[in-house]
């Protein structure tokens, strides 16, 4: 039976609130959007962390596979891919997801999770579960955790610290994007002080490229168009091109940030075929346009400077109807893209909303799946 719990809408807690009902529980599920990327993994190997230091069981949970660039990351490797349905837990926390939806339909039903907190910050999204708390200041949702665990008086161990650094890393691009606000650098300091080495983070997490990623980089790059006066750049990665590489679809992790590295475009966009159905958009800005609310048009969202979408038809058709929508945001005059079918249950169920692309899309398998 599919979980229909719905918003808290207006009654949104406090952190206090969230913390207190967490606590309060000795047997804690922890799970995140389909897709773990390094905000909600590192996130969730922090609040794992800090509740086992307490005595209590938690249990990390995806359906999706840790993606190979985190599994060295402490509990990396301890997550489960299934649930017995015999099993109850007195609360599920999921972090970094921004709509039910992005849990899939192999989300725990209610006799299974418990109470429901939800601990995210993306400004564009749909609020659900039993506790709801965002905050779209927070630069990362390991933020969120930071400033529970400091609330509830837990200090932080070297393995919490190091969760919430690479939480900070993924979701703020290493300190570059317009997030990184003086709340974010302070807990990185802190996290300093407590033991994490920048560059040892920084070495594993982008500095180990397989050649596969660079063969595919290669293709990626001969796909690359500018639009809209220039403005706009499109990227293309096909599961042809995948197999050409000898890569995996985690090696496409971050290739987007290409296209808006050109000088003179505004937005950047990566166009890929998704694994439910559809076309997988990942779309980057430089903050002129709110990627997050173009997304959030099809169904989507994330942060102003990245998010992403799932549409419809084929490569060609998503690429002209974003080319137009991006077009239109840009003032410039473009013409109206074919009108395409409704999006598949399958597909809308995989919408992506935290959709930097230094978040893998899932981790291949040796059949090099979709994304």
């Amino acid at each position: 039976m599919e979980d229909e719990r719905g918003p808290v809408g207006p009654a949104e807690v406090t952190l206090a609130q969230a913390a207190a009902r967490i606590a309060a529980a000795s047997d804690v599920l922890l799970t995140c959007h389909r897709r773990p990327d390094g905000d909600s993994v590192g996130s969730l190997v922090a609040l794992a962390t800090l509740l086992r230091a307490r005595g209590k069981r938690a249990t990390l949970y995806n359906p999706d596979p840790v993606p190979r660039r985190l599994k060295w990351l402490p509990l990396g490797r301890n997550f489960r891919r299934k649930l017995a349905r015999t099993i109850r837990y007195q609360v599920t926390v999921v972090t970094d997801c921004a709509d039910r939806a992005l849990l899939g339909r192999t989300f725990p039903p209610p006799e299974v999770t418990g109470t429901v907190v939800v601990l995210d910050h993306h400004p564009h999204g749909t609020p659900f579960g039993d506790i709801y708390l965002c905050d779209p200041e927070a630069a990362s949702t390991g933020v969120l955790v930071a400033r529970m665990a400091r609330h509830l008086g837990w200090p932080l161990d070297p393995d919490a610290a190091l969760g919430l650094y690479v939480s900070l890393c993924s979701d703020t691009g290493t300190f570059r994007y317009a997030n990184t606000n003086a709340e974010a650098l302070r807990l990185a300091a802190e996290l300093v002080e407590l033991g994490v080495d920048p560059w040892q983070v920084a070495e594993t997490l982008y500095e180990r490229s397989s050649m596969g990623r660079y063969r595919l980089l290669a293709e990626a790059l001969g796909s690359l168009r500018l639009v809209c006066a220039g403005r706009v750049a499109i990227m293309t990665i096909t599961a042809d091109m995948v197999e050409r590489a000898s890569a995996t679809w985690d090696d496409s992790v971050d290739l987007v940030s290409y296209t808006r590295a050109l000088d003179g475009v505004e937005c950047g966009v990566l166009i890929t075929p998704s694994r439910g159905g559809g076309v997988r958009v990942s779309l980057r800005t430089k903050g002129g346009v709110d990627a997050g609310q173009v997304c959030a048009g099809f169904g989507g969202g994330g942060h102003r400077g990245a998010a992403g979408c799932i549409l419809s038809g084929d490569l060609a058709a998503a690429a002209a109807r974003i080319e137009a929508v991006l077009g239109e945001a840009l003032g410039e005059s473009m013409p109206a893209p074919a009108p395409a079918p409704p999006a598949s249950d399958a597909a809308t169920a995989d919408v992506v909303t935290s959709v930097r692309d230094d978040e893998p899309r899932h981790g291949a398998s040796p059949e090099k799946p979709l994304p």
